[in-house]
């Protein structure tokens, strides 16, 4: 079980949504905004290598049904227009977080796939910044941190999305590219990159999410995760940002084989100056709580 689980994270770690996802949802709904998401039969993912113990194509659509992120709404909005996203748990509405906005990117050159977005690969934040002409919250933590993997996706006309991996890598040792063979749980970790030796903090790297909404056009942005997750509790940063802590949970009749210091994977969520960041990895809530209290421009 804990093996099917952890490849069903790293499918939804990698989903991308089809361009016109949106207006299927929408359409099927007759233009209304729904209280919750729903997801098409199919969604496009990248192809990785991941050792096979279920049909892969099963496990998709498990990912697909655990975690759906949806663009959701009808309404145009001018830039520097609030945009009220909501964040369901288990179809449970959770507080509110401070607006997003609109906000205007440079156009850079990247790959268009298949289905119509365009990706591009960076390896510094420094560049990818220069080149959208904005400028993102950051970690000193990352600085100088040569596993980072960082990717751009624009889907559709202004829902823009960067992901870093391995963005922060705390009290990891041993920190070496993944062979593929299966690692010891109980002290190691790895994803589809790197494998690592836990930490007493950190039992993964944690990763950044930033999504952006550039467009007049583009609707509000709810996200739902479903099954595995729970909603923690709210807490104001220092800086004053509302962050939302959700946490991955645990299987019942799972907690006996699990080892002393397991730490499960946390979530925080919170928007800053109209533009949403999510913290994700396992490690200890209150250093994750630190990261984010630290965060500067």
């Amino acid at each position: 079980m804990n093996e099917i689980k952890k490849r069903i994270d790293t499918e939804l770690r990698e989903l991308r949504l089809p361009p016109d996802f949106a207006a299927r949802i929408t359409e099927s709904q007759n233009h209304a905004r729904p209280t919750t998401a729903s997801c098409p039969d199919t969604f496009p993912m990248r192809q990785q290598r991941i050792p096979s113990c279920a049909p892969m194509h099963r496990l998709r659509h498990i990912a697909a049904a655990v975690l759906c992120i949806a663009l959701l709404g009808t309404s145009a909005f001018a830039a520097g227009s609030l945009l009220h996203s909501r964040i369901n748990v288990n179809q449970q509405s959770i507080p509110d977080l401070a607006p997003m906005e609109v906000i205007p990117l440079q156009a850079v050159e990247g790959t268009l796939t298949e289905y119509g977005q365009l990706q591009k690969t960076y390896t510094s934040m420094e560049t990818l910044e220069n080149e959208l002409g904005i400028r993102l919250l950051g970690a000193n933590l990352a600085a100088g941190n040569p596993y980072l993997k960082i990717s751009y996706t624009k889907t559709g006309d202004g829902y823009n999305t960067i992901d870093i991996k391995e963005y922060l890598l705390g009290d990891l040792t041993d920190i070496r590219e993944w062979d593929r063979k299966d690692v010891d749980n109980t002290r190691e970790g790895n994803d589809r990159w790197y494998a690592w030796t836990h930490g007493t903090v950190y039992k993964s790297p944690v990763d950044l999410k930033i999504r952006i909404i550039s467009d007049v056009s583009q609707p509000e942005l709810d996200i739902d995760y479903l099954g595995y997750f729970q909603y923690i509790e709210t807490f104001t940063s220092e800086q004053g940002y509302t962050v939302n802590v959700l946490q991955d949970t645990v299987a019942e009749g799972q907690q006996t084989s699990l080892p002393d210091d397991f730490v499960p994977r946390t979530i925080m969520i919170f928007v800053a100056d109209g533009i949403q960041y999510t913290l994700e990895g396992r490690v200890q809530v209150q250093a994750l709580k630190e990261i984010i209290n630290t965060m500067t421009y």
